[in-house]
């Protein structure tokens, strides 16, 4: 995500850069079915993609940012991670904490709780400043 953002701010977007291309395939590839992403801890172990059993909203959230960033040119895949994202959204706003989210030293996990308010809030804006409303089925 910060490396796309990066990117897109010295003007490589998916219409002008081959490594942002490769990143956003990188990110379509592994889109989960139900629209989200998820990358378990053990990645960080490994140095390997590592998926997770479950779609994060967190990470997911991540992903979102990236591919808005990089200007995906296909609306589709986005939008069905907006929707995973919606559709776990509780009554009262907030979102579940779910995995782990960050690793230090390839060893100690770290939760951290206010990542799952940011990021969603974040995504889901952008998505609607980029492509507007999102249409629950």
């Amino acid at each position: 995500m910060f490396a796309l953002e990066s990117l897109a701010s010295a003007g490589e977007t998916y219409e002008t850069s081959e490594r942002v291309r490769r990143a956003c395939r990188f990110f379509l590839d592994r889109q989960m079915p139900d629209g989200g992403w998820g990358e378990s801890y053990r990645a960080c172990e490994t140095g390997e993609w590592s998926p997770h059993e479950r779609s994060q909203v967190v990470q997911t959230a991540w992903v979102i940012i990236a591919l808005l960033e990089a200007k995906l040119p296909d609306r589709a895949p986005v939008e069905r991670a907006v929707r995973l994202i919606m559709e776990r959204q509780k009554r009262n706003g907030e979102w579940e904490q779910e995995a782990i989210e960050g690793v230090f030293n390839k060893s100690c996990m770290i939760s951290y709780p206010n990542y799952k308010f940011i990021f969603p809030i974040k995504a889901l804006g952008m998505f609607a400043r980029t492509w507007g409303d999102v249409e629950i089925m």
